[in-house]
């Protein structure tokens, strides 16, 4: 979670006071129950599955993990990619290497750690991302939960980082309960213990370590700009559908047990019995008639009420309801983009406040790299962060496409449109070492030339 704290409260971020971190830890505390609910619904355990027995069914439907899941697969199935932006390349005069940081990234699988933040992020409506030194002491990232980990920011305009606290609830073998803490600021990381926060006190563990990413690394990723999840506003219309479903099935279940109902007659003993087991009756007078007592309701109803709420869980998360049958149908390529317009509009506003944090990323770990003499400082505003949007690819307009625009757009933003090309700089690298090759600029043809020169 995201905490904004007046900086008088902490005139000095290397001696944090052990009220103030005591505070923390119980306003995230607080904040949990929020945090609860909504993974409860993203793990399909409903309140509508809870305290009913006997004869009632109940059902839920897991349309929040469906809304997440759509999005994040939408904007994240394909990895992100990062090109070096030659407008600042012209202006600070130098080419920008990206290969120590993407080597870094391929390592640890970074769009693992990419996938899970957009999930969080859709999910809980925030999420913070760790930088840290792998075993290796290259840098790595792991994605924090936001029910145990805070990131504290000014209360000025631009919020900025002051520190932040990593807390967990553990319990030793003894059965005793304590708290443990890391506090991370801009140069240092410090760990505390403590028991009970209104009692005992917090105490430094360890020595304070130093790290090399010169600013807080904790990275703060926001769903949008209330902070809330992707199916947070529906969860009202999850309820009424897991209710109606449940409903449903109840009295399909009630249906079958029906009551059979004699006219003009009564059974003798042992009727019962011999009318369950051999399903004939016999003795009956001739005017006596037998019928069976149903409960009745309007299935049709029922069904139009169901779709109703479907229809307006999909309109409130601006997603789209990819079972419908009229969804594709016999609709062009234009009228299938203009279904999709509301769910690209919600993709693009989550992933430019991704890519604000994605930037940051790419700082912290540079600056590690570059104190480790790995490469140069990269200002985020050098690389272009690209999201593929995961749909059908009509290759063949693509393609087209691409070879209408040769000579009128550059090379590279031409390759990046392919969509088996995951690297576009490298993969205009291998071209014009090719062409090179070919018009005899080669490496083995210049050193032939060389050799006869001499």
């Amino acid at each position: 979670m995201i905490i904004y704290l007046d900086r008088s409260e902490v005139p000095d971020v290397e001696d944090i006071a052990p009220e103030v971190l005591r505070w923390l830890v119980t306003k995230a505390e607080q904040a949990c129950g929020r945090y609860q609910t909504l993974e409860d619904y993203y793990r399909g355990q409903h309140p509508s599955l809870r305290g009913h027995g006997g004869d009632e069914v109940r059902v839920a439907v897991n349309y929040a993990r469906y809304v997440v899941d759509t999005t994040v697969g939408y904007y994240l199935g394909e990895g992100v990619k990062y090109d070096p932006n030659e407008r600042r390349m012209d202006e600070n005069g130098s080419k920008i290497d990206l290969r120590p940081v993407l080597r870094c990234f391929d390592e640890q699988n970074i769009s693992e750690v990419d996938l899970e933040l957009g999930r969080q992020m859709g999910t809980f409506g925030d999420c913070l991302e760790l930088c840290y030194a792998g075993s290796a002491l290259w840098p790595k990232s792991a994605c924090l939960d936001p029910r145990c980990a805070i990131l504290v920011c000014d209360a000025s305009v631009e919020h900025n980082k002051l520190f932040a606290v990593v807390w967990e609830r553990r319990e030793r073998v003894n059965g005793e309960k304590f708290y443990a803490l890391t506090v991370y600021t801009d140069r240092t990381i410090r760990h505390y213990r403590g028991g009970d926060l209104r009692t005992a006190p917090l105490s430094q563990v360890g020595e304070t370590q130093l790290h090399l990413f010169g600013e807080v690394p904790v990275i703060a990723y926001e769903n949008n700009a209330l902070r809330q999840g992707d199916f947070e506003q529906i969860i009202p219309l999850m309820d009424a559908y897991n209710t109606l479903m449940s409903d449903r099935l109840t009295d399909k279940r009630k249906f079958v047990d029906a009551l059979l109902v004699f006219f003009g007659m009564s059974l003798r003993e042992g009727d019962e019995g011999r009318l369950a087991r051999e399903k004939f009756l016999d003795g009956a007078p001739l005017d006596a008639r037998a019928e069976y007592i149903q409960k009745t309701f309007d299935e049709a109803g029922v069904q139009v009420l169901a779709d109703a709420l479907v229809r307006e869980m999909h309109k409130m998360t601006m997603t789209v309801d990819m079972s419908d049958e009229k969804f594709a149908g016999n609709a062009s390529g234009q009228a299938l983009r203009f279904k999709l317009l509301t769910m690209g509009l919600m993709v693009r506003n989550k992933m430019r406040r991704m890519e604000k944090g994605l930037r940051e990323r790419l700082r912290l770990y540079s600056r590690w790299l570059s104190v480790m003499g790995g490469m140069e400082v990269v200002d985020g505003r050098d690389v272009d962060v690209v999201f593929t949007v995961n749909l059908p690819v009509d290759e063949q307009s693509v393609l087209e496409a691409v070879t209408r625009l040769q000579g009128i757009v550059d090379e590279q933003t031409l390759l990046s449109q392919l969509w088996f090309i995951r690297d576009p700089a490298e993969a205009l690298e291998n071209v014009r070492r090719e062409r090179a090759e070919k018009a005899g600029k080669g490496p083995e043809t210049s050193d032939k030339s060389a050799e006869m020169a001499e």
